[in-house]
Order: C-alpha cells, then sequence, then structure tokens
C-alpha cells in the first residue's frame, strides 16, 4: 500500500516537474517574440531559450515581461536598472544570448 503510494506520489513530481519546464519554455518564447526586433523571432528566440538556462530561466522571463507590459517614464520601455536584481541578471542572460543568436 505504502509502495503504492509513493510510487503514484513519485510520478506525480516528475509529470510536474515536466509540466513546469514546458509552460516555462512557452513563457520564454512567448516573452522572447513579443520582444524581438529580429527578422525571424521565432528562430531567434528558439535559439536563445536554448542558451538561457538553470535558475536564471525565471528571472529572465519576468525581466523580459517587465520590460515587454511596463511603461518607462517617457513612454518607452521601463529602465532595465530599476528591475529586481535576480532579474537584471536574468536580462542580461537573454541579452548575451542575443548576441549569440542573430
Amino acid at each position: 500500500m505504502i509502495r503504492a503510494f509513493l510510487g503514484i506520489a513519485a510520478a506525480a513530481t516528475v509529470i510536474g516537474l515536466g509540466l513546469s519546464a514546458a509552460a516555462q519554455t512557452d513563457n520564454f518564447m512567448s516573452e522572447c517574440q513579443q520582444g524581438s526586433s529580429a527578422a525571424d523571432p521565432a528562430k531567434a528566440c528558439t535559439c536563445m531559450s536554448g542558451k538561457v538556462t538553470g535558475a536564471v530561466r525565471a528571472d529572465a522571463i519576468a525581466a523580459m515581461h517587465s520590460m515587454n507590459t511596463t511603461k518607462g517614464a517617457n513612454g518607452g520601455p521601463p529602465d532595465a536598472k530599476a528591475l529586481p536584481a535576480a532579474q537584471q541578471k536574468g536580462l542580461e542572460a537573454v541579452i548575451a544570448a542575443h548576441g549569440q543568436c542573430q
């Protein structure tokens, strides 16, 4: 009985982690393409998505979302320096990936 419960719990955890990663990939692509000025945003963002990984990825997505949806003082994009430190690092990762994916 306990083994069956542990097996179900382990399977649910693996499925949940897989769905989280998939959702995060979708959010990355959506935010990236929304703010992209590349000739082929899908191609550039796919390349960048493969380079922005690990712990910085969630912060990169949050930073791109902020840059896409928030207006700065002059009506343009917000000042990246106004982002929380973790999101600034995420945005730096996106910028570095962009340089490698043109």
